[in-house]
């Protein structure tokens, strides 16, 4: 275009010198020829003008070219990965930061939540009466949850419970497992590494009850933190953990602690699998807060308050058979074993566990902040009593399932059905049967005076009133349960309940002339559960 415009502006002079009338030529020639130089100096200072403009844009266009080039050899980014969406009873999210680097991470959510609903009845033994007794309804458990991954190692997973028109919590953790370490370390509200049965989810349990001594021993979820290693071949596992003595709660007077560990060899064996576990908790109760009552949940013990007590083998009653009562106890310790055998459509399982306190004494003073409830008096000890508990249970699946267990974890695990009925299958039936006792005997306790702690003054409660403590329960359990598919159970458990001595002991037989200890009585228990999870 500028090359146009010179030329168009020069033909535009030279016609205007020719256009010009021949007397005008001879007349104004000079004046003429001097505008026409002019005109023309201008015109060559426009050329060169020109000139120079087309050099720019010549240099202006290579380097846009060249800018272009350089663009177009950039490699476009690579788009984001896809989310991708799975199910495994409830659909998962997951997005990888780099699906060529795995080590990079995922985001990943989930959610999660049961369904327990609980009907049964408990006959009421002998001349004892309470409204709790008898058919019974209620919703044990309704869990809604999430879990996930978060890219650099981090895990997270919570649950609340909504049953019985309160809000509770199950786990609440986040978790840092190190890449390439065979580490992991967890921080929130979880088991104080306590009992196997107990650790593993009331999901995949075979009973709906867990064993008595996990009742009596207040096996719970603390606040705390753990540190877990595991063989690269998972056959080991050993975990170490330092809790608060409280659950998730608003109270502020629960300075009590535990230190936990737990220790798992999980070896196959002739086709099938293994499970030796031992497990260990220190337990330091809460200090006394000037004879006002704690109000933390899952303490291990109200303040310096110990009482160790059992149900029935369920929870659709409050009546508790066996029962220590409260006394003065600074802490406990607590030794379990543990020990299973799976094979395909058998298995096996057992678990003890030992409890001893470290009790106060007659003739101890406290006083202040230091003082106990109930006008600074409390039951104490002759020393430091123990208690017991055990169960061992046998189980066959007669459609050929085996029984869920998580290596690594040591804990049990979905069974998986073999022939569900959205596939025209029937379904898996288990049956298992289960002795289960505790034995809240003891003689130190049975001999203990009530001691005032302002004074230090002991004096001997009544014979009677001294022999209803603890009592010895032993309850042997049938199960049949049926999953139609791998997230639904339904649950029937049968269990007569043998006890000997305990707190209710005198009113079950009133005219009995036998020491209130040595009375024995039984009841039944039937239970049905409808599970559902997710």
């Amino acid at each position: 275009m500028i090359r146009t415009l010179r030329t168009s502006a020069m033909a535009i002079v030279i016609a205007a010198g020719w256009a010009l009338p021949t007397h005008a030529q001879s007349a104004d020639n000079a004046a003429i020829q001097q505008e026409l130089a002019a005109m023309r100096a201008q015109m060559v200072q426009m050329s060169q003008r020109i000139e120079t403009l087309e050099g720019q844009l010549t240099v202006a266009q290579s380097k846009a070219d060249s800018a272009a080039a350089a663009v177009a050899a950039i490699p476009a980014p690579a788009p984001a990965p896809a989310a991708v969406i799975t199910w495994d009873g409830a659909p998962r999210i997951a997005q990888p930061v780099d699906p060529k680097n795995p080590d990079a991470g995922t985001w990943s959510f989930k959610p999660r939540g049961r369904i327990h609903i609980d009907a049964g009845t408990i006959s009421t033994p002998g001349e004892f009466t309470s409204t709790t007794l008898g058919g019974k309804a209620r919703v044990r458990r309704v869990r809604l949850g999430f879990e996930g991954t978060v890219p650099g190692g981090f895990g997270y997973k919570a649950e609340a419970d909504l049953a019985n028109a309160s809000v509770g919590f199950g786990d609440v953790w986040v978790t840092y497992t190190p890449t390439g370490a065979p580490m992991q370390v967890r921080i929130g509200n979880f088991e104080t590494l306590n009992s196997m049965e107990q650790i593993s989810s009331s999901n995949f349990n075979s009973f709906i009850e867990r064993s008595a001594f996990n009742d009596a021993f207040i096996n719970a979820r603390r606040l705390g933190a753990a540190l877990a290693w595991r063989s690269e071949d998972s056959d080991w596992r050993a975990e170490v953990g330092l809790f608060a003595a409280h659950s998730i709660d608003s109270s502020l007077d629960n300075n009590g602690l535990i230190g936990a560990a737990r220790l798992v060899y999980a070896p196959k064996v002739s086709g099938g699998q293994l499970h030796l576990g031992l497990n260990y908790q220190y337990r330091d109760f809460a200090d006394n807060a000037g004879g006002v009552a704690s109000t933390g949940i899952g303490m291990p013990s109200t303040n310096q308050l110990a009482r160790y007590r059992a149900r029935p083998g369920s929870q659709l009653t409050d009546v508790r058979f066996v029962d220590t009562g409260s006394f003065a106890a600074h802490g406990d310790r607590v030794l379990g074993l543990e020990a299973s055998a799976i094979f395909k459509g058998l298995y096996v399982a057992g678990e003890a566990q030992w409890l001893r306190s470290d009790a106060y004494a007659a003739g101890d003073q406290l006083s202040g902040l230091d003082s106990f409830t109930g006008g600074n008096l409390a039951v104490v000890p002759v020393g430091n009593p123990g208690f017991f508990g055990a169960y061992g249970e046998i189980g066959y699946f007669l459609t050929g399932e085996t029984r869920g267990y998580k290596r690594g974890d040591g804990t049990w695990a979905r069974t998986k059905v073999l022939n569900p009925v959205t596939k025209g299958g029937a379904g898996a039936f288990q049956v298992a049967a289960r002795i289960d006792h505790v034995n809240l005997d003891d003689d130190a306790l049975t001999a203990g005076p009530t001691n005032n702690f302002t004074t230090g003054v002991a004096s001997p409660a009544a014979l009677s009133g001294r022999l209803a403590r603890g009592g010895i329960q032993t309850s042997y359990l049938l199960a049949l349960n049926w999953y139609p598919i791998d997230y639904v159970r339904f649950m029937v458990n049968y269990g007569r309940v043998e006890v000997e001595g305990g707190p209710i002991a005198a009113q079950v037989s009133p005219l009995s002339t036998l020491p209130v200890n040595d009375r024995q009585y039984g009841v039944n228990v039937i239970q049905t559960r409808l599970q559902i999870d997710f």
